[in-house]
């Protein structure tokens, strides 16, 4: 009994002794000679680095295996390294955010750059058609079209108009020009065609364009402004979260992470348990995981209008043939001028006849150079490729708008791809930036830095999210700061407006989103944002040339005529609409017309008439309107010789009887 007694004591005195002895080595055989060159790449003089261990009583962090373990860091060392480890931390953490953010700017710059494009070739389009269409009515009215695509554009970049108010008061003033252009023989005063506008919803004299285009222009920018804001906020909400400070906690932990190991005598290339980096990162980023509900609602309200604008809220399907759109709508108007000019003769009394001198344009506060904006336009760059592709015009047409719905087809599924990957993205962030070089592999469990010495990380893991108050390493307390509530609410702002445009409805734009124009330009310009260089961007960055060029040729071939038709003042008493001149258009690609017979078209020259033909001679400058010799203008092309010699005939014989009534 007594030797098993002894023997007990003996290996429990040899335990103790090993233990102790285990625990003298790693004091004595503290060397800190290892660790100067280490110190050293951190900025540290020879003279402040300890020759050899010394004590750790003084320091907070690095204190060792326990208190009064010995060290290489000084207090000031400490200090020092807390300071570089933080900073470690924020630029990494700013690099991650960084990237993300001028992934969302940059995609956010294309999508305006694209709309840009596509709305200035819109424009051009329209100026080439309707000027070869409707010739000199439509240069002294191109102000009215020049307007609707301003306030488009204005919609689109400040939000702060109305884009029913906008489309009413276009067709209303197109409704009143052409009602004017149309009775011609009439003088109008603006009473009265202020009569004429109101009863312009009664009779619809557009047909059912003005509501069909308002309502598919009013879903397809609401759409497309939100889409493009969306993205813009996003890159706020990332430029802004970089700003915030680190907590005394975290950098205390964060020193323990990466600093402790070199105090210690450990090789820098021995890194963190993996567990332990989690719980660092978690609780460190604890205000950042606060927008991980915000955040993945917006992605997912992106998502979908993203799939709108891929479909019926496509905006290029829109704006590129809105040229046609109002084209048809116009010749809706000619269809019915006669009736629409009798129920408003009929509502808003009989004018009075006599020759109108040419309306000015209304005065306003509008731009000086506002007038010369169309003709200003560089069109003349476009000329050679248009004279090149005149003889398959149609087949270029298609091709072209082919291309740039091609164009932004593929940018909205990029950046749609985009935004999904960043689903739960502060959620992630953590694990981040372990990864990037941080911590140790998670196989790797025992050969690792636990926070005191190499050993196992016996501390659970804390739960992802914003509560880290049980974290062991962090524990994260206090409410959110005033910059993360700023980022919630703006998020939940933008997602309620992309949940808006998303069924169509209005958006109220209440802030009148300035910052897309000081921080986007068009382009590809960082806007005022710190950028990082296309080496320090993933290796799957798609293609950054998405949007190419919208180029655009001319979406009207041909010259129209525009001929004023004209009446003796007796005939025109007893039937002034039936006397109203046709505008023809000429036929477009999607509107093809059969041919037709030659049409007879005698018009009176007048010396300032808006719309009047001045082309010809025979203009009498006699004061009497009955000797002023009529034009007979022959329209059409398709018709036999023998039709044309009848026609001809028939056109002397109207001739004739013109000017014996005009000499009774």
């Amino acid at each position: 009994m007594i030797i098993p007694i002894i023997m007990l004591l003996t290996l429990s005195h040899g335990a103790i002794s090993t233990l102790s002895a285990s625990t003298a080595v790693s004091s004595s055989t503290l060397s800190c000679d290892s660790v100067r060159p280490y110190f050293m790449s951190k900025g540290f003089q020879s003279n402040d680095i300890p020759k050899g261990p010394v004590s750790s009583r003084e320091l907070k962090t690095c204190g060792g295996i326990r208190n009064g373990g010995e060290v290489c860091c000084s207090p000031d060392m400490e200090t020092r390294l807390q300071t570089w480890a933080t900073n470690n931390f924020n630029k990494a953490t700013k690099d991650t955010l960084l990237r993300l953010q001028n992934i969302f700017h940059n995609r956010a710059t294309k999508v305006h750059d694209f709309f840009n494009n596509l709305l200035k070739m819109s424009k051009k389009n329209f100026h080439e058609m309707f000027k070869k269409t409707y010739g000199i009515l439509y240069e002294q009215n191109s102000y009215v079209f020049l307007d609707l695509f301003r306030e488009l554009e204005k919609y689109y970049v400040k939000g702060a108009v109305d884009l029913d108010d906008i489309m009413d008061s276009f067709f209303n003033t197109l409704y009143q020009k052409m009602f004017t252009v149309l009775n011609s023989q009439y003088k109008f005063d603006n009473k009265y065609l202020e009569c004429v506008g109101n009863l312009m919803k009664e009779m619809k004299p557009f047909g059912d364009v003005p509501q069909k285009l308002g309502v598919q222009i009013k879903r397809s920018f609401i759409a497309t402004r939100a889409f493009s804001q969306a993205l813009q906020v996003a890159s706020d909400v990332l430029k802004n979260m970089q700003e915030l400070k680190t907590s005394n906690d975290c950098a205390q932990a964060l020193t323990r992470m990466t600093a402790c190991p070199s105090c210690s005598g450990v090789s820098s290339n021995i890194l963190a348990c993996n567990d332990m980096c989690e719980n660092v990162m978690k609780g460190c980023l604890a205000q950042h995981a606060a927008l991980d509900v915000d955040w993945n609602h917006f992605v997912e309200a992106v998502d979908k209008i993203a799939d709108r604008l891929l479909g019926p809220f496509n905006i290029e399907m829109l704006v590129r043939p809105i040229n046609l759109k109002i084209s048809e709508a116009i010749m809706n108007f000619q269809e019915s001028s006669s009736d629409v000019s009798q129920r408003v003769f009929k509502g808003c009394g009989r004018p009075v006849l006599g020759r109108r001198r040419r309306r000015s344009r209304p005065q306003g506060p509008r731009d000086e150079h506002e007038i010369d904006d169309l003709r200003s336009l560089s069109f003349e760059e476009e000329d050679e490729p248009v004279a090149r592709a005149s003889k398959s015009r149609g087949r270029d047409r298609g091709e072209e708008r082919s291309s740039s719905a091609v164009a932004l087809d593929k940018l909205v599924k990029e950046i749609k791809q985009r935004i999904r990957d960043s689903r739960q993205f502060w959620l992630y962030l953590p694990y981040k930036l372990c990864n990037d070089g941080l911590a140790s592999t998670p196989s790797n469990t025992n050969h690792c830095w636990n926070g005191t010495h190499i050993d196992k990380y016996i501390y659970p893991v804390s739960p992802n999210g914003e509560t880290q108050n049980m974290n062991p390493e962090v524990q994260a307390k206090g409410p959110r700061t005033a910059i993360v509530k700023e980022q919630m609410f703006a998020l939940g702002s933008i997602t309620n407006r992309l949940r808006l445009a998303f069924n169509g409805n209005d958006v109220d734009w209440i802030d009148n989103e300035d910052s897309w124009r000081e921080t986007s330009g068009s382009g590809s310009g960082a806007g005022g944002i710190e950028t990082i260089s296309e080496e320090d961007e993933d290796e799957d960055d798609r293609e950054d040339d998405l949007v190419a060029v919208v180029a655009g040729r001319d979406d009207g071939s041909g010259s129209g005529n525009v001929a004023t038709t004209a009446k003796s003042r007796e005939e025109s008493e007893l039937e002034a609409t039936s006397a109203a001149p046709r505008l023809t258009p000429a036929p477009t690609t999607p509107m093809t017309t059969e041919p037709t017979r030659p049409e007879i078209i005698v018009t009176v020259p007048t010396d300032h008439g808006v719309g009047s033909s001045n082309s010809g001679g025979g203009s009498n400058n006699s004061s009497s309107e009955n000797n002023v010799v009529p034009h007979v203008i022959l329209v059409g092309s398709s018709a036999t010789h023998c039709e044309l010699s009848f026609t001809i005939l028939l056109a002397w014989l109207a001739l004739a009887v013109y000017m014996s009534r005009g000499q009774v």
